[in-house]
C-alpha cells in the first residue's frame, strides 16, 4: 500500500512541478527552473522504480528501461545547469545530449529484446521499417538546413546530429513496431501497453525534434516551441516509465 501512495504522489509531483519548470523556464534557464525540472525528472524515474517493485516486474524490459530513465535524469541535470566559468556553454550540452543517446540505445535494446521474447522467427529490420527508416531520415536531412534553418558550429556537431538522429528514428520504429507486437500477442493490458508506446515514442521524437530547432534552428527564442518541446519529452518518459506497471514479459 505504501508503494502504491508513493507512486501516487509521484505523479502528482510531476504534474505539479513540469508546469512550474516551463514557467520558470523562460526567457532563459534559472536555478528555480533547474529545481523543478530535476523535481520532475526524478517524479519519472521513481515512477519507474516504483512500478517494478509494485508489479514484482524485474524483466530485462524493466531493468534496462529503468537505466534509460536514469540516464534521462542525467542528460536533463547536463543540458540544464549553468556552464563552468571560462568554458563554453555547449560543452555542457555535449554531456547531456551524450547521456540522452545512451538512453535511446537502451530504449532500444529493451524494444528489440522484448520482441524477440515475442516473436520467435524476430527479425532486427523488416522491409517496412527499413523503408519507413530511409523515409523519415532521408525526409528529415534534407530539411534540416533549408526548411528547419539548422546551422552548425561545426562538421563535427553536424555529423553528431546525424547520429543522434539515427538513434532517435529507430528509437520511434522499434518502439511502435514492440507496441504493436505486444497487442497483437494476446498479452493482458496488451491495448494499453500498445498505446503508452506508440504515443511515448512520437512524443520523444517531436520533444527531440523541436529541441534541435531550439538549441540550432529557426525556433530559437520561440516561447511556443519551448514549451512543445517541454512537455513532449517530460510525457514521453512518463509514459515509458510508466509502461512498466503494464508491460510483463
Amino acid at each position: 500500500m505504501l508503494l502504491k501512495v508513493l507512486l501516487v504522489l509521484c505523479y502528482v509531483l510531476f504534474f505539479v512541478f513540469v508546469p512550474l519548470y516551463d514557467k520558470a523556464y523562460w526567457p532563459e534557464p534559472t536555478k528555480k527552473s533547474l529545481a523543478c525540472k530535476m523535481v520532475a525528472a526524478t517524479a519519472f524515474v521513481l515512477i519507474g522504480v516504483l512500478g517494478m517493485f509494485i508489479t514484482d516486474n524485474k524483466s530485462d524490459y524493466t531493468t534496462t528501461m529503468i537505466i534509460g530513465l536514469i540516464l534521462g535524469w542525467v542528460g536533463d541535470l547536463f543540458m540544464h545547469i549553468p556552464h563552468p566559468p571560462g568554458n563554453p556553454r555547449m560543452s555542457v550540452v555535449y554531456i547531456g545530449a551524450a547521456s540522452f543517446l545512451i538512453g535511446h540505445i537502451f530504449y532500444v535494446v529493451a524494444f528489440v529484446k522484448s520482441t524477440m521474447a515475442l516473436t520467435p522467427d524476430y527479425k532486427f529490420f523488416t522491409i517496412s521499417e527499413i523503408i519507413t527508416f530511409a523515409v523519415i531520415f532521408v525526409a528529415f536531412s534534407l530539411m534540416l538546413e533549408p526548411v528547419f534553418k539548422f546551422k552548425y558550429a561545426n562538421k563535427f556537431m553536424k555529423v553528431t546530429l546525424h547520429i543522434y538522429s539515427v538513434f532517435l528514428i529507430v528509437m520511434l520504429i522499434k518502439s511502435c513496431g514492440f507496441g504493436i507486437k505486444y497487442f497483437m500477442s494476446g498479452a493482458e493490458n496488451g491495448i494499453i501497453g500498445m498505446l503508452i508506446l506508440l504515443v511515448g515514442g512520437v512524443l520523444f521524437f517531436i520533444s527531440d525534434l523541436t529541441l534541435g530547432l531550439r538549441l540550432l534552428g529557426s525556433a530559437k527564442g520561440n516561447k511556443k516551441v519551448k514549451t512543445l518541446s517541454l512537455y513532449a519529452y517530460f510525457f514521453a518518459q512518463l509514459l515509458l516509465a510508466t509502461s512498466i506497471l503494464f508491460i510483463h514479459i
